[in-house]
């Protein structure tokens, strides 16, 4: 029987079993090493370095593990569907310092400045203003703002304490249920270590910017902290959303506090705490807007068991979100406009895999449950009024008590038909109090043609249920009655091709998507509000994608994306916002085996928009960043670039319902980080 995946076959107990004798560590080598995307910290810390260096470009991609795609830890390049993967090398390779910047380089992912001081992520010709048609998991743990149903990407999730990133594009409500929409985003901490470990880092840079970071390991408890304060790296002299110059504080602070304990091998306790104050940057120059959060998660897992003999899997969690949105009138400094959008998350999940026979049989049950505490807002002044007699007082929200429970159920075969053929067959139940009930399934195909040619096959569907705001918002200064929305609907297929050789790697992926009862942002009949609705018709997009990595054995490699997306629907021949081409390259030089230097495009082809302003046209653009690493000595060791070498003026479409003005994009920003890692 033979049975592709890593974790269940010899290739990985082959990799334990290699020699350990010293090879000779030349420049190459010591690129090869730093450019193997690791596998579970377990397979890492297993394999020594001098292996790695001893090791080619196509044996380190073979030792990859992917597990997001299926659950189960199989090669990326045999993962079904669209898969990309990160470690933390890749985050000084790509020279990237937050989260948001590194999904730049996955192919058919294009990154928007948001009014909020967040970006947007937009998947394969689909915006998504609120980042709510993708789902975000940290340690297999949903992380959602309920209110706009959205997640951030920003200061508040550092990259010091991530060990991998996994990326799926594409439909993925076969396992993840509502808002896997476009696609997932899996993020991995540090996992825990045999002995004791303290890792300082500490960063600044232009834009007054500080941060610190402290991460304490051991094999069982572990205890990161970070801290960011900054200008917010904009013009001072921006454009509001309304189209006229504003000047406002760019102050912002972020923090971060993560506690794991390892009671026992099988359980894994987690208490994560995350606060933000940050601009709202492109509101009316009569007002400072501001937006705070605190976000509160404690969650258990506990993991008995292994594919073979049966994988046994229990995970709880609760969450306290709190949001606040507030003005302040400028010349007085009164409060002009308060909301608060607090809300809780909780749920309970059990999930079994095994193998049998030429099968790996997953399992699971889930109950989550979704409720608002606190959405009152309260009206003193309006840019266009001016201060109100008696300050208007209310609630966001038609129903502030609501709820939501959701009770799903998966299950999933992946076969292995033959040494060259695999077929992933998934279906899942969601069933939304608030809602109606889902079926959403998904069927892939991996065939491996050699060692060297792999071709994928995928259809799947997908739903996104709409958030709180999206189906409950207040209307102001209207008597209109806004249509309740329902869930959106998607249809994907895919078709995917990997080439591997020793020393580059090439991937690319056509798709065709079909989209059915997409919510939009409409302008009430009077314009003195918005509402949300489904849209009668559909939409279409379709498009490819492509990625080729190289490593040279003089010291240098370079990775290259190209991307293109289509679309139209019923009332545009081709879909506003989006941007038909997106390409970045990344080119690295291992000068020495302690420095590496490297340099990174980013292009976006020009984006229509639907607003009256001509000043801020969505026009292409190409950012260029430059960016070193290195040791200084054995236990320090540094990083340091510039974001946006040329300090490019560039606008991302604000895609709101239609008359907004353009956001400008972050400008130049000059860095170094030093981080220091004693021996105890």
């Amino acid at each position: 029987m033979y049975v592709p995946a890593c974790a269940r076959n010899n290739e990985c107990r082959k990799l334990r079993r290699m020699p350990t004798e010293l090879q000779p560590v030349t420049v190459r080598s010591a690129l090869v090493a730093a450019l193997v995307l690791a596998s579970h910290s377990s397979s890492a810390s297993e394999i020594e370095s001098k292996q790695l260096a001893s090791m080619s470009l196509e044996q380190l991609l073979n030792l990859e593990v992917f597990t997001s795609a299926s659950l189960i830890p199989t090669q990326t390049a045999k993962a079904p569907g669209s898969a990309y993967r990160f470690s933390q090398k890749d985050f000084r390779r790509y020279g990237v310092r937050r989260l948001e910047d590194l999904l730049q380089f996955v192919p058919g992912m294009q990154i928007n400045q948001s009014r909020k001081r967040d970006k947007s992520l937009w998947s394969r010709g689909l915006p998504q203003r609120n980042n709510n048609k993708m789902v975000l998991l940290i340690d297999g743990v949903r992380q959602q703002h309920l209110y706009y149903g959205h997640f951030s990407l920003g200061e508040d999730i550092a990259l010091e304490n991530i060990e991998k990133v996994e990326v799926i594009l594409g439909a993925a409500s076969s396992l993840y249920g509502a808002n896997a929409f476009s696609g997932l985003i899996s993020v991995t901490t540090k996992d825990f270590v045999a002995g004791p470990q303290l890792t300082l880092s500490a960063e600044a840079g232009n834009n007054d910017r500080t941060k610190v970071t402290a991460l304490y390991n051991s094999e069982k408890i572990q205890v990161f902290g970070s801290y960011v304060n900054q200008d917010a790296p904009f013009d001072e002299h921006r454009i509001s959303f309304i189209g006229l110059p504003t000047e406002q504080p760019l102050g912002e602070e972020y923090s971060t506090l993560q506690v794991k304990v390892k009671p026992w091998q099988s359980l894994t306790l987690k208490l994560e705490h995350r606060q933000q104050e940050k601009p709202f940057l492109f509101i009316p120059s009569t007002q400072d807007a501001f937006v705070e959060s605190e976000f509160t998660s404690v969650s258990a897992i506990y993991q008995q068991g292994s594919i073979e003999d049966g994988l046994f899997e229990v995970k709880g969690y609760y969450q306290w979100d709190d949001g606040k949105e507030y003005e302040l009138e400028q010349v007085t400094g009164i409060e002009g406009y308060t909301e608060y959008q607090d809300a809780e998350m909780g749920g309970v999940s059990l999930q079994v895999i095994q193998q049998v026979a030429q099968h790996t049989l997953a399992l699971g049950l889930s109950f989550d449950h979704e409720e608002a505490k606190d959405t009152r807002y309260r009206r003193n002044y309006s840019f266009n009024v001016g201060f109100f007699p008696v300050a208007q007082e209310g609630d966001l929200l038609s129903d502030p008590d609501v709820h939501n429970d959701n009770y799903a159920l998966f299950v999933q075969d992946v076969w292995s038909i033959s040494e060259s053929l695999e077929l992933t067959l998934g279906v899942r139940y969601d069933d939304f109090s608030q809602f109606d009930n889902y079926v959403n399934y998904r069927a892939a195909a991996v065939y491996s043609v050699d060692d060297y040619h792999v071709w994928k096959l995928l259809y799947g569907t997908a739903i996104r249920t709409p958030n709180f705001r999206e189906y409950l918002k207040v209307l102001e200064g209207t008597s209109f009655e806004a249509p309740v929305p329902y869930a959106e609907k998607l249809k994907s297929l895919e078709v995917g091709y990997n080439y591997t050789r020793e020393r580059w790697s090439f991937s690319s992926n056509i798709y065709f998507n079909d989209y059915e009862d997409s919510i939009q942002e409409r302008p009430t009949p009077n314009m003195a509000d918005e509402y949300f609705d489904n849209v009668d018709g559909g939409l279409e997009a379709y498009g490819a994608e492509a990625q080729l990595s190289y490593l040279h054995e003089s010291g240098w490699d370079a990775v290259a994306t190209l991307s293109y997306v289509d679309s139209s629907s019923d009332d545009y021949d081709e879909l506003p916002y989006i941007a038909s081409w997106t390409a970045s390259a990344v080119v690295g030089y291992q000068w020495s085996s302690d420095h590496r230097v490297g340099m990174s495009l980013i292009y976006n082809d020009s984006r229509p928009d639907l607003n009256n302003h001509d000043q801020d046209r969505a026009e292409y653009f190409v950012l260029a960043n430059i960016f070193g690493s290195g040791k200084l000595t054995e236990t320090l060791g540094y990083e340091a670039g510039v974001d946006n070498l040329f300090d490019e003026e560039s606008y991302d479409p604000a895609a709101d319902f239609g008359g907004q003005h353009n956001n400008e994009r972050s400008r130049r920003e000059i860095w170094l980080k030093l981080q220091w890692k004693p021996h105890w």
